[in-house]
């Protein structure tokens, strides 16, 4: 990749093993430095991963790496749709006039739900109250026989509040003030199972004997400004820094390779199978997706809003979503100009003294939204991960610049679920991370020169790391997604 006029060389990638004619090629070249630090333009450092992001809450850990499994209460309120509606075993016509003369007639559902006794209502609710005198079964059909609470002879149910597909509930059973003997029956709803699998994986690497202890002829630079001039501290922070993003990209992205009859078809070298579990966005994805093409905050707030009306108290309506840098941006353009319907831009907090060879009196205007504070007491602010902005994985370029998945926005975390985190790493009991190496003839865990077993004749020495963990979501309905879809 081509970044500048005066670049001598393009990054170079390989696979595997490293030997002394990769470093001869790359790093022991003598022209003249202007700079013996190596500029790393296409590696990503951690910054603010998902795996740092579920280090924050208790990693929960099960017995053995067997599929762990949970159950997830569910809300216990039903809305059946209607099958049909019938009048002396007819079905309803536009002409209809069901409950006309306190008549009786009857409503079809596909579940057994409502007692005898209970008043129930459509989509109008308390504008036609119908009360169900009794039960029978047709198949795997309920009919239910009912009359309409009308208080005069000439009220009735109208044929588009029954006609077919509109949503019925129960309200409660009235009874009789004197000798009532009965009441409506207790509901029940059991729990969701939920199941997933923990995922194995695995990186090495093998080292020549030779480059044990081998200088580079410059020194490389550490996220946090370490400096490497021996190739195997160097290699040892790249084993670890890949296999971090593997493990991020697993938690992140993973798929399930069970199939529908709980197989696992794929096999590895041994002829065992090979078992995936779901990451976190396999597993939500069935939650509160919303696509869009223009971001606005009035269209946001609204969706914040479906996430909170009677399911969120007043002061828990708190939403922190993971983007990329391109979707931060974009959001702070939109509350920007969304903002300008109440404040101008001109206020002094935006603009300060700045210092300019070419100017008197320097000025500069600055300030970045971060957080939208919307009504009914929803707040809304962002973390950027970098796995969003990640053009190795992301191949899909976005018109406004930079690549789709940028100005994606995951809510991963609407609250607890029985008290505990909604989000959470799991492993197995003990770590999930195992770290082995395989001494040869040298390596750097002993001196050459004292007498000591080893793994292999050979002069190099291998290094082995294995993780099995993964995510669970306790409750995907609490996560939400906004979706570019231009």
């Amino acid at each position: 990749m081509k970044i500048s006029p005066l670049q001598m060389t393009d990054a170079t990638s390989w696979k595997g093993l490293t030997t002394e004619n990769h470093l001869g090629a790359i790093w022991q070249m003598n022209p003249q430095r202007a700079n013996n630090i190596i500029t790393k333009i296409q590696q990503n450092y951690f910054g603010n991963d998902i795996d740092s992001i579920l280090n924050k809450f208790p990693v929960k850990e099960f017995e053995d790496d067997t599929d762990y499994t949970w159950d997830l209460e569910s809300q216990l309120l039903d809305n059946l749709p209607l099958i049909e509606a019938r009048i002396d075993g007819s079905a309803v016509t536009g002409a209809s006039t069901a409950g006309l003369g306190f008549t009786q007639f009857d409503l079809v559902f596909s579940k057994d739900w409502f007692s005898d006794g209970e008043v129930i209502v459509g989509e109008k609710n308390e504008a036609y109250p119908i009360r169900v005198l009794s039960t029978r079964f047709e198949g795997t059909n309920v009919v239910y026989t009912c009359e309409l609470m009308a208080k005069a002879q000439t009220d009735f149910v109208p044929y588009e509040e029954i006609s077919g597909n509109q949503l019925f509930s129960r309200e409660f059973n009235p009874v009789e003030r004197t000798f009532s003997d009965s009441g409506r029956k207790i509901k029940h709803k059991s729990h969701i199972s939920m199941r997933n699998a923990f995922s194995t994986i695995r990186i090495e690497k093998e080292t020549p004997g030779n480059l044990s202890g081998k200088k580079m002829g410059t020194f490389i630079e550490g996220p946090k400004g370490e400096k490497f001039q021996m190739w195997q501290a160097y290699e040892s922070f790249m084993f670890d820094a890949e296999f971090r993003g593997d493990i991020n990209r697993l938690l992140h992205f993973g798929t399930s390779n069970r199939t529908a009859t709980g197989d696992y078809i794929q096999k590895g070298r041994s002829g065992y199978s090979i078992e995936m579990g779901s990451g976190l966005r396999e597993q939500c994805e069935a939650s509160n997706t919303n696509l869009y093409t223009n971001f606005n905050i009035k269209s946001l707030s609204g969706r914040l809003l479906d996430l909170s009306e009677g399911k969120l108290p007043m002061d828990q309506r708190s939403f922190l979503a993971s983007c990329g840098e391109r979707g931060a941006y974009q959001f702070h353009e939109a509350l920007e100009d969304h903002s300008q319907l109440f404040t101008p831009t001109r206020e002094t907090k935006r603009i300060y003294d700045a210092q300019a060879e070419y100017a008197n009196q320097g000025l500069g205007y600055g300030g970045q939204f971060v957080e939208y504070n919307g009504p009914n007491m929803v707040k809304f602010n962002l973390s950027i991960d970098s796995i969003y902005d990640d053009r190795t994985r992301n191949k899909v370029y976005h018109p406004e610049g930079g690549v789709t998945e940028s100005y994606r926005y995951d809510i991963y975390d609407i609250g607890t679920t029985n008290g505990e985190a909604n989000i959470r790493k799991v492993k197995k009991a003990g770590t999930d991370v195992i770290h082995k190496y395989i001494p040869g003839l040298r390596n750097p865990f002993s001196p050459d020169g004292e007498v000591s077993a080893i793994g292999t004749a050979k002069d190099a020495w291998e290094e082995h790391k294995f993780y099995c963990g993964g995510v669970m979501v306790t409750d995907p309905s609490k996560t939400a997604h906004f979706i570019y879809n231009g």
